[in-house]
C-alpha cells in the first residue's frame, strides 16, 4: 500500500528534490540557448514555436499528480485506486501525441506532435515519481530528473555533431525522455494493480478531482501558447524567439514555486482539513488582494511608460511584476485546492477565468504591440483572476458559516 509521511519532509530531502527538478528545468530551457546558437534565429523559430505552443501539455499531468499527493494521505484505503487512475490518465496525452506523429510523419507539421509527445512524456514521468514520493522514495524523483537533465544537454551536442533539424532533435528528445521515464517509473505500480478493478464510483470520483486540480497550470501554460499562436497568426512568428527568451527566467522561477508547493502538499492537505481550512481561506484572500493591487499597479505603470521605454525595457519591467504575482497567485490557489470541495471549485473557476482573459486581451493587444503586450496580458490576467476569485470566496465563507 502507498503511504505518505505525516510530517514535513526533511530539509536535506527538499534540497535534493529541488536540485533534481531545478537541474532539469535549467537544462530544459538551457538547451534552447544552445540550439539557437547552432541553428540561428530562423531555424530555431520552428523549434521555439512548436515547443512553446505545446509546453502546456506537460502540465496536463498536474491533475493526476496533485490527486496522488492530496488524496493518498486523506484516503489511504483507496490509495491503490488513486495511483492506478493517475498513471493511466497521465498516459492518455502521450498516446494521442504518438498517434499524431504517425499521421503527420514526413510533413513539416510533424514538429508539433513531436513537441507534444515530448511534453506528454515529461508529464507522465512527473506522475510516476510523485507516486514514489508518496511512498517515501523521493530519490527516484531527484535522480530521475537529474539523469534526464544530463541527457537533454547531451542532445544539443548530438544536434551539433549530427546536423539535426528541429524535427530530428525533437524526435531524439522524445526517445530520451520516454526512456528515462520508464526507468523512473519502475516499481511505481504493479501490473496487477493497474489491471485491477476498483470499487464502483472510485475511478470517476478520482478523475473528477484530477480535472478540478489540474486546471490552473495547464490553462496558464495554454495561455502562453495562445500568445505564441497570436504572434504567428499576425505575421510575427520571428517574435516567438523574443517571447520564448523573455519567459525563460519566469518559467524557471514559476516551476520552482509550483514544485515546492507539491513537495509540501501531502502535509498541507491534512492540515487544511476541518478548522484549518478556514485559516487557509483567510490567508488566500489576503494573498489574492495583494496580487490584485500589484497587478493593477504593474499594468498601469507599464501602460504609462510604453511610449518612453524600449521594448526590451518594457519586457524587463513586466517580468519584475509577473514573476512575484504568479508566485502569490499560485500559493493562494494551492491553499484553496486543498482546503475543501467548495474551495476547489472556486480555484478551478478562477483558472478558467484567467484563461478567458488571456484569450480576449491577447486578440486585442498582441497583434499590434508584440512581445511586450504578451507579457502585459499575462500580468493583467492575474489581476482578473484575483478580482474574480475574491467575491466567490466571500460567498463561500457565508455558506460555511450558515452550515
Amino acid at each position: 500500500m502507498v503511504s505518505t509521511p505525516a510530517t514535513l519532509p526533511a530539509a536535506r530531502t527538499v534540497v535534493s528534490l529541488v536540485a533534481g527538478r531545478g537541474g532539469f528545468r535549467i537544462a530544459y530551457h538551457g538547451i534552447a540557448l544552445g540550439l539557437l546558437a547552432i541553428w540561428g534565429a530562423d531555424v530555431f523559430a520552428v523549434y521555439a514555436s512548436a515547443v512553446g505552443a505545446t509546453a502546456w501539455i506537460a502540465l496536463l499531468s498536474s491533475g493526476p499528480e496533485k490527486a496522488v499527493l492530496k488524496l493518498v494521505p486523506r484516503l489511504p484505503h483507496t490509495a491503490a485506486a488513486v495511483v492506478r487512475t493517475a498513471l493511466l490518465t497521465a498516459a492518455v496525452p502521450l498516446v494521442i501525441a504518438v498517434l499524431l506523429v504517425i499521421v503527420t510523419a514526413g510533413s513539416a507539421a510533424v514538429v508539433y506532435p513531436l513537441a507534444a509527445a515530448w511534453s506528454a512524456g515529461v508529464g507522465l514521468m512527473t506522475v510516476a515519481v510523485a507516486v514514489h514520493r508518496a511512498a517515501g522514495r523521493p530519490t527516484r524523483d531527484s535522480r530521475g530528473f537529474l539523469v534526464l537533465a544530463v541527457l537533454l544537454a547531451a542532445s544539443v551536442v548530438a544536434a551539433a555533431v549530427g546536423g539535426f533539424s528541429p524535427t530530428g532533435e525533437l524526435a531524439l528528445l522524445v526517445v530520451v525522455t520516454l526512456g528515462v521515464a520508464a526507468w523512473s517509473a519502475r516499481g511505481a505500480a504493479s501490473v496487477i494493480s493497474l489491471l485491477a478493478r476498483p470499487r464502483r464510483g472510485v475511478t470517476a470520483a478520482v478523475v473528477r478531482t484530477e480535472l478540478m486540480l489540474g486546471l490552473y497550470e495547464p490553462l496558464g501554460s495554454a495561455g502562453v501558447g495562445v500568445l505564441y499562436a497570436v504572434l504567428a497568426l499576425s505575421d510575427q512568428r520571428d517574435s516567438s524567439t523574443t517571447l520564448y527568451l523573455a519567459l525563460l527566467i519566469s518559467s524557471v522561477a514559476g516551476s520552482l514555486t509550483l514544485y515546492l508547493l507539491r513537495i509540501y502538499q501531502p502535509v498541507s492537505s491534512l492540515r487544511l482539513r476541518g478548522a484549518g481550512g478556514q485559516s487557509g481561506i483567510d490567508l488566500a484572500r489576503r494573498l489574492l488582494t495583494a496580487a490584485l493591487i500589484s497587478g493593477v499597479l504593474g499594468c498601469a505603470l507599464v501602460a504609462g511608460l510604453a511610449g518612453n521605454l524600449s521594448a526590451t525595457a518594457l519586457i524587463a519591467l513586466l517580468l519584475c511584476f509577473e514573476i512575484p504575482i504568479h508566485a502569490v497567485i499560485s500559493l493562494a490557489l494551492f491553499i484553496l485546492e486543498n482546503a475543501g470541495r467548495r474551495e476547489l471549485t472556486v480555484a478551478a473557476a478562477s483558472a478558467a477565468t484567467q484563461f478567458g482573459a488571456v484569450l480576449v486581451l491577447a486578440a486585442v493587444l498582441v497583434p499590434a504591440h508584440g512581445p511586450p503586450a504578451a507579457l502585459w496580458v499575462l500580468v493583467a490576467s492575474y489581476a482578473v483572476l484575483a478580482a474574480s476569485t475574491l467575491p466567490r470566496l466571500r460567498t463561500n465563507i457565508k455558506t460555511r458559516k450558515a452550515l
